[in-house]
């Protein structure tokens, strides 16, 4: 595996790409849910990417110009280079690259140091899709695949299962990855009934962690050890020692 699927935080980032034609456009697609600004330079642009600039308010700036060989690369975190013209990429690839930028080259499988992958976003998951540009066509049939297979995540339930993985490491509990396994199986998850007991018992004194699961489950009640139970039990054991020790003498 040469790219290794990393996520870079995109706030307050700008995003280069040279080119106005269709590997601008498809470079444009790759980025636009991004929260970085996105600049643009080519002599001119197409339609679709003159109506996502009027329409992203002020997210995407064009600027129509002549891109030199020796564009001098400043202000600029990611570079995208995707014009038309062969040795232009090229040499603009050469110039990234000597200067240590993070960029992607569209027109070809070059040298490129990053690799923007193809992603699909439902809720708090991001699900990457690294293509290459081997196949355009193959990578959407898959792309559209991958769509539909993350709708089966109930956005809900996980995220009562977050809020529960947090109050199980508050509490410093030794079977999280148990809990939340066995948790993420069942189709009920009764997070009232956890959150408003949660705070009268410490992990350690539950009897098993699948007590632990019926409680959040099914609503049964939690078989506790209280700590009053424990002194009162120690007390008992004291009195029948003291009274064996009265029936010896």
């Amino acid at each position: 595996m040469r790219f290794l699927s990393v996520s870079l935080d995109t706030i307050h980032k700008n995003i280069l790409i040279f080119g106005g034609g269709f590997l601008a456009l498809s470079a444009l697609k790759s980025v636009m849910d991004t929260e970085a600004e996105i600049y643009m330079i080519a002599e001119s642009f197409g339609g679709e990417i003159l109506e996502i600039e009027k329409n992203s308010d002020g997210k995407v700036k064009l600027k129509e110009m002549e891109i030199p060989n020796d564009f001098q690369f400043m202000g600029y975190d990611l570079v995208i280079i995707a014009t038309e013209n062969f040795e232009l990429n090229e040499a603009l690839e050469n110039r990234a690259s000597s200067r240590n930028m993070l960029y992607e080259r569209f027109d070809i499988f070059s040298k490129s140091n990053m690799s923007i992958n193809r992603s699909v976003t439902r809720g708090p998951l991001t699900f990457s899709l690294n293509n290459s540009r081997l196949n355009p066509t193959i990578t959407d049939i898959i792309y559209e695949d991958l769509e539909q297979f993350v709708k089966k995540y109930d956005l809900e339930k996980l995220k009562i299962l977050n809020e529960i993985r947090s109050e199980l490491v508050r509490k410093n509990s030794q079977d999280i990855d148990e809990i939340i396994r066995k948790l993420y199986k069942e189709e009920v998850i009764n997070l009232s009934t956890f959150l408003t007991k949660m705070d009268d018992y410490k992990i350690e004194d539950l009897n098993a962690t699948n007590n632990f699961i019926n409680h959040i489950t099914k609503g049964e009640e939690l078989t506790i050890e209280k700590e009053e139970d424990s002194e009162k039990a120690i007390e008992e054991g004291l009195d029948t020692v003291e009274n064996k020790d009265n029936e010896v003498k």
